[in-house]
């Protein structure tokens, strides 16, 4: 099957259930061939050791525990509803590449498309998911720990974003 990159849809203008169809179809398509690109691979490699390694420090600095207490005690609202919109067809295309299964419906309707009673469902996630800290972490946290939580999310979205801008690359030249 032949993809037109200007079919996918891309941004806040297009509903979830859209965006997880053509991710599914993009990967339904390319992803044997994706996986076995030794670039692909690597990136994808790369892009989840610094995955782990960033909630490795959010565990170990006490953002994990903060955000879970903040969560459980204050209603949370950094996953709130619509912050799923800012995902999109090559975000969700790394998740199926990460061996995630997609939600075909939010778990909660008043909170974020991909989270779930444990948190996030899924493992690519958006920068901006990535990189929030609100002030209440600020007050927590020593500015030791903001510092090594900060380099953790910078790793982490920089390997991102350069398997994201590969992966829009290789689907132009071979769609």
């Amino acid at each position: 099957m032949k993809i037109n990159l200007k079919d996918i849809p891309v941004g806040p203008d297009h509903p979830m259930p859209e965006k997880l169809k053509w991710a599914k179809l993009v990967y339904d398509a390319c992803s044997q061939k994706l996986l076995e690109e030794p670039v692909v691979r690597s990136l994808l490699s790369d892009y989840k050791d610094s995955i782990q390694e960033n909630w490795k420090v959010m565990k170990d600095t006490g953002v994990v525990a903060e955000c879970t207490r903040c969560a459980m005690q204050d209603g949370g609202s950094c996953c709130g509803s619509g912050i799923e919109n800012k995902f999109d067809v090559i975000n969700l295309l790394i998740n199926l590449l990460m061996g995630v299964e997609l939600p075909s419906e939010p778990w909660d309707p008043t909170g974020c498309w991909f989270l779930g009673e444990k948190g996030c469902r899924i493992v690519a996630r958006h920068v901006i998911c990535v990189n929030f800290m609100c002030r209440r972490l600020y007050d927590a946290l020593s500015p030791e720990k903001v510092k090594a939580v900060q380099e953790a999310m910078q790793r982490e979205t920089e390997n991102g974003f350069m398997l994201e801008e590969y992966l829009k690359t290789w689907l132009a030249r071979h769609g």
